[in-house]
């Protein structure tokens, strides 16, 4: 039996109301003691002293964008596991728009295979929506449930059949698995570049209005409410996205949703030098949408904080601006980022956690990450006072384009324990 003590960091797990400075002791894969009093280190086989460290349960990224099947030279997904695990992330969830699309039993077996054999995050699936994400034709939603699929997505593509959306969430409402759905009126964002704003106006580029988010919300929670299925909102970005959440959960609907740091880091501004690493799906909204996206992180409204990982090609970035494709890699800068609303607005190292991994493992019906006696050894370790500058060059990942670069922040992960092997490297 390996034993691991982490001793003299700050304990926050809120699923076990902790949060304390003390010691925990872990054997193999199993948390064995979590204490304020120091246990003898005499045999103990390690000790990492983590003064000045916050101790969380590990953090899950319920939004990746995984390269592999398809485009392998980016990014495969050895690559991506490791590169999470060295992130602080201890499980990911990864959606179906790949090539082959995850639209199928064999597709799901075939990838959760070579995942366990790789070292570093967990791996969890997405299962697609509709096949080959043709926004035409249900997929198999049983089949795919049936071999581990933990919920149903399609991608950075909504779905605008209405019909359609209505059959997929009754489905999914008879399996107990959530809707994850990014939510655009096709239409109104056909052909955009941005938000549509007084940037873009100057810019001459095609804005994208911010209600082409909230009219697809709206109609989803409509839809939702008279199902009864558990439905997420991926990345939402804008004010009156936020307003109709509140509404939703106010009326007892069984809605979540996520959220990214671009959206509560960045306003469309970012864009003014046609930068394409800030060109992103959905775009870089108002400073009202920022600061409406930080006061619903802070009460709840929005539940989780994700990475929206999306590698894109270089050449495929080195383009004008409106031909360039919209994404960046989003893995390795995840908590750093997050944890900067505890450093500059005020948000409760308890709320941040929470929403890095308590919420996503409720949302998705994973196991309750804990910091307990019996409970499983997955933990990150962050330094709360330790500055830096985001830079892609240093990424693990082959997709090193980010909007952060040259960022400062003001975190750093410096420990990683999965099933308690650490994954850091």
């Amino acid at each position: 039996m390996s034993k691991t003590l982490l001793k003299n960091g700050r304990i926050i797990s809120p699923s076990d109301k902790l949060d304390m400075v003390g010691h925990i002791l872990f054997e193999n894969s199993v948390i064995s003691s979590v204490e304020k009093d120091l246990p003898p280190e005499d045999k103990i086989d390690q000790v990492i002293d983590c003064s000045g460290c916050l101790i969380m349960p590990g953090a899950i990224d319920m939004r990746v964008q995984s390269a592999d099947p398809g485009a392998e030279h980016l990014e495969s997904l050895s690559e991506l596991l490791a590169a999470a695990g060295n992130a602080g992330i201890s499980q990911i969830v990864s959606l179906p728009a790949t090539t082959p699309v995850i639209d199928s039993a064999v597709m799901i077996d075939s990838l959760r295979l070579r995942a366990s054999s790789t070292h570093g995050a967990l791996l969890h699936l997405y299962g697609a929506m509709t096949q080959s994400l043709n926004n035409q034709q249900m997929a198999e939603l049983g089949m795919m449930a049936k071999a581990g699929a933990i919920g149903f997505a399609n991608g950075v593509v909504s779905v605008q059949d209405s019909l359609l959306m209505r059959r997929i969430m009754i489905y999914s409402k008879m399996l107990d698995k959530p809707v994850i759905h990014h939510c655009s009126d096709a239409y109104l964002d056909k052909d955009t570049d941005m938000n549509e704003s007084e940037t873009a106006t100057r810019l001459g580029l095609l804005g994208s209005p911010a209600i082409a988010e909230t009219i697809m919300l709206e109609r989803d929670l409509n839809l939702a409410s008279i199902t009864g299925c558990r439905y997420h909102a991926a990345h939402i970005s804008t004010a009156s996205s936020v307003e109709a959440l509140r509404r939703a959960k106010k009326a007892g609907l069984s809605v979540t949703a996520d959220t990214s740091p671009a959206y509560f880091l960045l306003n469309d501004k970012a864009t003014a030098d046609y930068n394409t690493a800030f060109k992103l799906n959905p775009p870089l909204r108002s400073e009202e949408d920022r600061l409406a996206i930080i006061d619903a992180i802070k009460d709840g409204t929005i539940d989780s904080i994700t990475s929206d990982h999306h590698p894109i090609e270089m050449d495929k970035k080195m383009l004008p601006f409106g031909q360039a494709t919209a994404g960046a890699s989003g893995i390795e800068t995840l908590l750093p980022l997050a944890f900067s609303l505890y450093h500059t607005n005020d948000i409760s190292l308890t709320r941040i956690v929470t929403a890095l991994s308590t919420a996503p493992a409720s949302i998705l019906s994973l196991e309750t990450p804990k910091l307990a006696s019996g409970e499983t050894a997955n933990i990150s370790i962050i330094n709360l006072s330790s500055s830096s500058v985001i830079r892609g060059t240093n990424f693990l990942s082959q997709s090193q384009i980010t909007p952060f670069e040259h960022y400062l922040v003001d975190s750093k992960v410096v420990g990683c324990f999965v099933h308690g092997i650490s994954v850091m490297l």
